[in-house]
């Protein structure tokens, strides 16, 4: 059995993304000759809320080792919260002990966080320990530079600088990158002149289905709408992106259309968008409000900004009537977020651009009613077609559950993804054994850094 230290400072019972993906490749390792060992901190220096019960899906064999980090009471004084940073020095020894107690294959470093991307040079560099990287966001980003200076954080300036400093440093002897979509890997194999498309593998979140099982047998209290209050709860699930915003305002214009041919059906209808931005700014009203606002529908429209924990986003979707998927305007939307939807068994429709992946997905697990939009064939001329795909939705009883393909499901479940991480792993020890350099051949120009 071969060991991977998984470093995420950010773990169970945290429902943050990281933690989540963290927990889904750390329970398949071991089928396949790999050993997960999580290096994590300890919950009390989390910022953001934490759930207890998360603990319950984590695999009883899972060797999880936690340290202290510097407190956020104390870093937020000079405006820092990062918990990489404030764990970066506490995992580096722990890093340091465990290097001497036993061997170590390969470090597995999953961001956002970023700061302990650095842990992975610092292991190569001090004991010859292959790293991989895998990006769930890209760190170095120009986007806020973008926008005007009041709407950029704060400490913007100091997180760029880090960014285009740490980055490269970092990245110039790993393995591998992975990431969850070409999109993701492309942005970084783009970034740097000597990258290859092979060097980046696209791996999605996948799907879990015992953790749908899980939340079946341990019910919890729903925290944003009653089921059983007679009505059709519509929820949607995830970050609304600006990207997104011109999909859900064709779905709102569906809805008004629906009302007004369908009242009797339409009437029953509540819209749900929980986690969709995390808290609007103070003194500003919501994109996804405004757009109801602007269509007329803002009494059947709730909104919950803040994210829900891991099981509490569960089972929202268990009690929904229906779910729903809004794509962007550009065909880059990840495959991730439809999984959940699909184990969640409920009728699901999917407003999404004609050349993104999940369109070819969904139609093969013949899982959702699905509408395309592309250049040609805008979204806003597509608002018919929704209106009678939602309300064939509505229509379903209640206890309707879609003729899932489940044997096409099998190459997205989070096993299947796990599979792919390790050929990765494989194929970075496989070329050390060879003599091959594992690095990915970054002697970068000062030109190419800048």
């Amino acid at each position: 059995m071969k060991t991977v230290v998984i470093i995420g400072a950010d773990f169970s019972p945290s429902s943050l993304p990281p933690a989540t993906r963290i927990r889904f490749f750390a329970k398949h390792l071991p089928e396949f000759g790999w050993e997960p060992v999580v290096l994590t901190t300890i919950p009390e220096y989390y910022e953001a809320p934490v759930d207890a019960e998360n603990e319950q899906l984590l695999p009883r064999s899972l060797e999880v080792i936690r340290t202290r980090a510097i407190p956020a009471s104390l870093t937020r004084r000079i405006r820092i919260g990062d918990l990489g940073m404030r764990s970066i020095a506490h995992h580096w020894r722990a890093l340091s002990r465990l290097h001497k107690e036993r061997k170590i294959d390969l470090i597995f470093i999953p961001v956002p966080p970023y700061i302990p991307m650095v842990l992975g040079r610092l292991m190569h560099l001090r004991f010859g320990t292959p790293y991989v990287f895998d990006y769930i966001d890209p760190w170095v980003t120009e986007y806020y530079w973008q926008l005007p200076n009041n709407q950029r954080p704060r400490m913007w300036p100091l997180a760029y600088a880090l960014s285009r400093t740490l980055e490269p440093w970092s990245i110039r002897r790993a393995s591998q990158i992975t990431g969850v979509s070409k999109g993701v890997t492309d942005s970084v194999v783009e970034r740097y002149p000597r990258l290859r498309s092979e060097d980046g593998t696209a791996i999605p979140y996948g799907g879990e289905a015992s953790d749908f099982q899980y939340a079946k047998s341990h019910p919890r209290t729903n925290v944003i709408f009653d089921r059983s209050d007679g009505l059709l709860h519509v929820s949607y699930v995830g970050a609304c992106t600006v990207g997104m915003l011109q999909t859900i305002r064709a779905f709102f214009q569906a809805v008004k259309v629906g009302r007004e041919k369908r009242p009797l059906l339409f009437s029953k209808l509540r819209l749900h968008f929980v986690g969709s931005n995390y808290g609007p700014k103070k003194g500003h009203s919501s994109e996804i409000m405004c757009l109801a606002e602007e269509v007329g529908i803002t009494e059947i429209i709730d909104e919950h900004p803040t994210r829900v924990s891991y099981l509490d986003s569960l089972q929202i979707m268990l009690d929904s009537h229906a779910l729903a998927i809004f794509g962007y305007e550009e065909p880059h939307y990840a495959a991730s977020k439809i999984y959940p939807c699909v184990l969640a068994r409920k009728p699901l429709l999917a407003i999404l651009h004609e050349d993104s992946s999940p369109v070819s997905i969904l139609e093969e697990l013949q899982a959702s009613e699905t509408v395309t939009f592309g250049p040609g064939n805008a979204v806003s001329k597509k608002i018919t077609e929704i209106e009678a795909k939602l309300g064939k939705i509505l229509a379903f009883p209640r206890d309707y559950e879609p003729q899932t393909n489940w044997k096409a499901f099998e190459p997205h479940t989070t096993r299947a993804m796990t599979r792919r991480l390790v050929n990765v792993f494989e194929a970075v020890l496989a070329a050390r054994s060879a003599g091959s350099s594992p690095s990915l051949n970054l002697s970068l120009s000062q030109s190419e850094r800048d």
